[in-house]
Order: structure tokens, then sequence, then C-alpha cells
């Protein structure tokens, strides 16, 4: 089956451990990524997991603690004005194929 189908078939990524930025920003454009907050673009959750990025590549956080760890200062960060700012063109996650 080519890869295009799964894709088609299978728009989650729970088998993933790994991705590319351009896939994690495509992911974003549709709705389905949330980053750390506006300042913090080294991690962000998609598919119900915590990723972080490395090298132009994003790894998937495979620890459930760590996860956990993650959801509790994302939510801190969305109750401060340090998550507060717009996304903007200044944002890692406009500008694909620039790693985060």
């Amino acid at each position: 089956m080519p890869a295009d189908s799964l894709s088609t078939a299978r728009p989650g990524v729970s088998d993933l451990t790994e991705m590319t930025h351009e896939a994690m920003v495509a992911r974003w454009q549709q709705g389905l990524v949330t980053p750390m907050s506006s300042t913090i673009d080294t991690f962000a959750k998609t598919d119900g997991s915590w990723w972080t990025a490395s090298q132009g590549a994003w790894q998937r956080v495979p620890q459930a603690e760590r996860n956990e760890r993650l959801d509790y200062h994302h939510d801190r960060f969305e109750s401060t004005c340090q998550a507060k700012g717009p996304v903007g063109s200044n944002s890692p996650w406009g500008v694909v194929g620039q790693s985060a």
C-alpha cells in the first residue's frame, strides 16, 4: 500500500515515534497540534502525546509520567501572560522547513 494511502486511511500518528518538522507543521495547520506555549516551541502535543523538537525532526516523549508533567506545565503556561501572545510570522510554526 502506498504511503499516501496510509496517511489518508490513518490520520493519527499513534504508531510513530518520530516525524519531520514539516509533518508537525502540517498537523498544526490542520488544528491538530498544541504547542507548549507561544514562547516555548520545542514541545508540542498531538494525537494525545507530547513531542520534542530535535534537529529538524520531532521525537515522541514516551514516558507517561513525563507527558503528565508536560500537561501540568502547559496548563500553567495557559494561565500566564507569557503564553498569551499571538502566533505570528516570527513563530517557527508558521515557517515550514525550518527547525523549531
